[in-house]
């Protein structure tokens, strides 16, 4: 009988071991620590995952499919997560778009309160879980975007006329309509030849960006603007997140938590040697003064009047909510 039950719990331990959790992840950014935020965060993840005994797996850039490729695979179940634009999930709650635009954020700090310590992406999430899916973390790919041109020095909004940007989506175009230049929508695999053939002359984006995706040959100049919030979502299948027990959620978020601070602190101490390889690399780099960053702001500011698919009076609580977590 004792042998009989050393074997029954043999078994259940060889079982246990052998249905490990798991998680697979399909990277957005080459597999850089130093350059890349996004992999970073990752990389830290999964190794925090591991010393708990989890089995991980990552999918290259673009390996899996672009954007709307991995979105799909995500709400069917297929991929566990997907390193994926902010902008993705507005479609499906379009009051994303608020924490999108300009000036909304103090400073990344402030970003990273704001997503960790208010319920914010509870809230979000509720709405997602319809689809699939839902936002477990942010994580910044970089400091916030600055505007980077090939044409051109800009020090103030009014140098932004006559250039024509990069848009990721509507939102955009109407971000660089009100600074006065023209916008168009570019997937990002495209921007290399775009930037070549004279169909854009630049992007809004964080200054690790060309290093990440050696697209320094492309531009000539940077603006430190610091207009929007640099975020990718880690977005997760829904029916991935719910087959793991409490304990498996728990590891996940802790791991999720460490490796997002992690990156938040890389952030802050990796802006300055960003600038000086983007100068390395023959890009003349302006850090613009406070009253030149006000013309942006300026510029910008009635940008809340074009979405048109959230409440004025939710646009005010979400904008309201942010200021509570600001430094």
């Amino acid at each position: 009988m004792k042998k009989t039950v050393t074997l029954w719990l043999t078994s259940l331990l060889i079982s246990a071991t052998a249905h490990a959790a798991s998680v697979n992840v399909a990277l957005d950014a080459n597999p850089n620590r130093e350059q890349s935020g996004t992999y970073r965060y990752v990389d830290n993840l999964l190794t925090n995952l591991k010393k708990v005994g989890w089995d991980t797996e990552t999918f290259p850039r673009d390996t899996i499919g672009g954007e709307n490729d991995r979105l799909d695979q995500v709400r069917a179940g297929i991929l566990d997560i997907s390193m994926s634009d902010f902008s993705i999930a507005t479609q499906f709650v379009p009051e994303l778009q608020v924490l999108q635009l300009p000036y909304t954020f103090k400073d990344p700090k402030s970003e990273l309160n704001f997503f960790t310590k208010s319920d914010y992406l509870e809230t979000v999430n509720k709405k997602l879980a319809n689809e699939g899916m839902r936002i477990l973390a942010i994580a910044p790919n970089g400091g916030f975007l600055g505007i980077f041109n090939s044409k051109k020095p800009v020090k103030t909004v009014t140098d932004m006329k006559g250039l024509r940007f990069r848009a990721m989506d509507e939102n955009q175009l109407t971000m660089f309509k009100l600074m006065g230049a023209n916008g168009v929508v570019i997937p990002f695999s495209e921007v290399p030849n775009a930037i070549q053939t004279g169909i854009a002359d630049g992007y809004i984006n964080a200054s690790s960006v060309p290093l990440t995706f050696g697209q320094q040959d492309l531009f000539k100049y940077f603006t430190n603007a610091k207009v929007i919030i640099s975020a990718r979502l880690v977005l997760a299948s829904d029916s991935w997140w719910n087959d793991l027990s409490d304990s498996e959620k728990k590891q996940f978020n802790q791991a999720s938590a460490a490796a997002q601070q992690e990156v938040f602190d890389w952030v802050d101490k990796s802006e300055d040697k960003h600038m000086q390889e983007l100068q390395a690399a023959g890009i003349q780099v302006y850090q613009p003064t406070d009253a030149e960053l006000a013309t942006y702001k300026t510029a910008t500011e009635n940008m809340t009047k074009q979405i048109t698919d959230v409440p004025a009076k939710r646009i005010a609580q979400i904008r309201k909510l942010v200021d509570q977590y600001s430094n």
